[in-house]
């Protein structure tokens, strides 16, 4: 079993997560905000906002995340433990909150962030390039993916055989390879830049402070992009960040070529305490220790390479930035050819859609129009390799104009799980089912419990190979008696958070009487069961527990004749078989009243009994059900009906209301 790992202040201060840890009071916040990322958007208008905490402390931000959550917020970016971004309803402020700093929706005044610590100030700098970008190096001349002649997407060579994924998984919740499935819910994100010693190659790049912050500035900025082009998506992101604390290497990576990363990608992960013969695993392990430290659907890993004095900015082999299908991590150098620092958070938008299975779309990339990916399996047919159905920008054909116009095309959308297939605004991987199974019904005196189970059934996957899974949560289960008004069940553990969850029902006190019962349950994504469990509830009549009898009279209704009228009813019991129901008006003759499936032959009939004929005026009807043994209710179910030619009938308990 593999040691869960939290997060820690390391020695040299900054926070990370690395092997074998525990934090325990970060698990209140963390656990806490893992839930909160399949959450259906939010309507009306919100506002971004940043939050600078005083101090670094997991339970303070806990608190904070659990109030943007009451007030109608939602967390879009969190840095652990100092800061977040929001998105907040109109009107709504933080400023209040114990222990905020700072809370701006426009550029932060760096001064006044300085005061509280130089991890304030990195924080402050990434919120004002997403408010106030500085303007981009102007680019002359650029063809597709910097001139690059390579596909940079990539396919993750550790893969297992076809169906493995399958068996990497635990039921339904996505398995240890399965870390970017489709783009959706929250996501944690390893930002790792690496510095070389010295020890095996000669040292030609260091990263300077600015640097630095520039990587972590366009890293958010490119990773808001994502969350601001789908509000459906309901995209949230946790940082887990080495930007500013470089990882050792022995080589100078821009210096040899890219599949060299396998010496300084284990470097780094073995700084980080990820040791394994395959760094792939090792950048795997990473990645699931991240899922499950900061509990979020989805994680994936970012290396940065230096290359301020590389006179290209490519790797020896010709790549500058690349990814893998479907993660685990991507790469970028810090020029990334002619596209330059600055627009670093174009190329690296471009780079997180590989990692959610996006395919290339700019013509050398070579993808034809009919090649599928992603969970949807959505064709490519953007692509301007091929004569395609759609010729338009996007983010997968590089390039920064699609970046600057905010561009996904809807075939890249599709590969990524943007798709909503029945306009109900949940986006299809997100649309799952929500079966629910009545288990028992008891009955003790005047109260009635009711258990079962509520699931979640996966929007099925469309990948070859992928097993159907979901990221969703269920978050209630609800019942209503008779058509009523909807209440709440209880979880049988105390809480609603997981892909199968055993409920309760108490009805305390239920009169003697026979109940149609609907549970449904909810789900984080805003899902309702399209099918009610139904059941009926039998509280028995103490006077004869064997067999009851119950008569729906309609009140106040008009304009029926004696002729038309009808009465309905229902007859049942725990433990016999209903053969047959009969009635009597006024003491008369007893009749045979009409089961309303066609057949009296179970423990529960619906009926009809006909007033045709009935004389105008007050009346008493009486009902009672036998048995298959001939075994007859003991006490009559009696009401009393008013009828008459062109006049109105209703129930009267005691006094009749007549009609006219």
């Amino acid at each position: 079993m593999k040691m869960k790992t939290l997060p820690i202040r390391n020695k040299d201060n900054r926070i990370g997560v690395r092997r074998g840890w525990f934090l325990p009071l970060a698990v209140l916040l963390l656990v806490w905000w893992g839930w909160t990322g399949t959450a259906r958007a939010q309507t009306g208008t919100r506002e971004t906002v940043f939050v600078l905490l005083a101090r670094s402390d997991p339970a303070l931000l806990a608190q904070v995340v659990q109030t943007v959550q009451e007030r109608g917020g939602e967390v879009a970016h969190l840095f652990p433990h100092r800061g977040l971004v929001v998105r907040l309803p109109d009107g709504v402020r933080l400023d209040d909150l114990p222990g905020v700093a700072l809370t701006s929706a426009g550029p932060v005044d760096l001064p006044l962030a300085d005061l509280y610590g130089p991890e304030a100030r990195r924080l402050a700098v990434a919120w004002n390039s997403l408010v106030a970008p500085a303007p981009a190096e102007p680019l002359e001349t650029l063809s597709a993916e910097g001139g690059a002649p390579y596909n940079d997407a990539l396919v993750p060579p550790d893969l297992p055989p076809d169906g493995g994924l399958a068996a990497s998984g635990s039921g339904i919740t996505p398995g240890y390879y399965q870390t970017s499935e489709f783009m959706a819910g929250s996501v944690a994100v390893g930002i790792i830049l690496v510095e070389s010693d010295g020890s095996i190659d000669p040292s030609t790049e260091d990263w300077t402070e600015d640097e630095k912050q520039q990587v972590f500035s366009e890293i958010v900025s490119a990773l808001e992009w994502w969350a601001s082009r789908e509000p459906r998506a309901n995209l949230s992101f946790v940082y887990d960040n080495h930007a500013f604390n470089p990882l050792p290497t022995g080589v100078e990576p821009i210096t040899r070529p890219y599949y060299d990363q396998q010496y300084w990608i284990a470097d780094a992960m073995q700084g980080l305490g990820y040791s394994s013969a395959s760094y792939f695993t090792a950048v795997r392990d990473y990645n699931n220790a991240l899922r499950n430290t900061y509990q979020t659907d989805w994680a994936f890993t970012i290396f940065v390479v230096d290359s301020s004095n590389d006179a290209d900015n490519y790797f020896s082999n010709g790549y500058f930035a690349y990814a893998y299908l479907g993660g685990p991590f991507l790469v970028m150098t810090y020029g990334n050819n002619g596209y330059g620092p600055s627009n670093m958070d174009a190329v690296a938008a471009h780079e997180v859609g590989h990692i959610f299975y996006a395919l290339d779309q700019y013509y050398s990339a070579a993808r034809p129009c009919d090649q599928r990916s992603g969970y949807l399996y959505v064709e490519n047919q953007n692509s301007q390799y091929g004569n395609c159905a759609l010729n338009t920008a996007s983010i997968m054909r590089g390039q920064i104009t699609p970046y600057t116009l905010g561009a996904v095309d809807p075939y890249a959308a599709g590969q990524i799980g943007w798709r909503d297939s029945d306009g109900d605004n949940i986006l299809d991987p997100l649309d799952v089912g929500l079966p629910v199974t009545i288990g028992q019904v008891s009955t003790d005196g005047s109260r009635a419990e009711v258990t079962g189970t509520a699931s979640i059934t996966p929007y099925p996957s469309a990948f070859p190979y992928h097993p159907s899974v979901t990221i969703n949560r269920l978050t209630g289960v609800q019942y209503r008696l008779d058509g009523g008004s909807w209440q709440n069940a209880a979880a049988a553990d105390g809480q609603f958070d997981g892909v199968e969850e055993a409920f309760q029902i108490l009805l305390d006190p239920l009169a003697p009487g026979a109940y149609m019962l609907d549970v449904a349950a909810v789900d984080s994504a805003g899902n309702v069961s399209d099918t009610y469990a139904q059941t009926v509830v039998m509280q028995m009549d103490a006077a004869d527990p064997e067999l009851n009898t119950v008569l729906y009279l309609p009140a106040g209704e008009s304009g029926l004749s004696a002729q038309a009228a009808a009465v309905e009813g229902v007859s049942y019991s725990p433990s016999r078989t209903i053969a047959a129901v009969r009635y009597r008006v006024d003491g008369g003759p007893w009749q045979l009243a009409q089961p309303k499936d066609g057949a009296f032959d179970s423990g529960y009939e619906p009926f009809t009994i006909s007033l045709a004929g009935v004389p105008a005026g007050q009346h008493t009807l009486e009902a009672m059900a036998v048995d298959t043994t001939g075994y007859s209710e003991l006490q009559p179910a009696s009401e009393g009906v008013q009828a008459g030619g062109g006049s109105s009938y209703q129930v009267f308990l005691p006094l009749v209301v007549g009609g006219t």
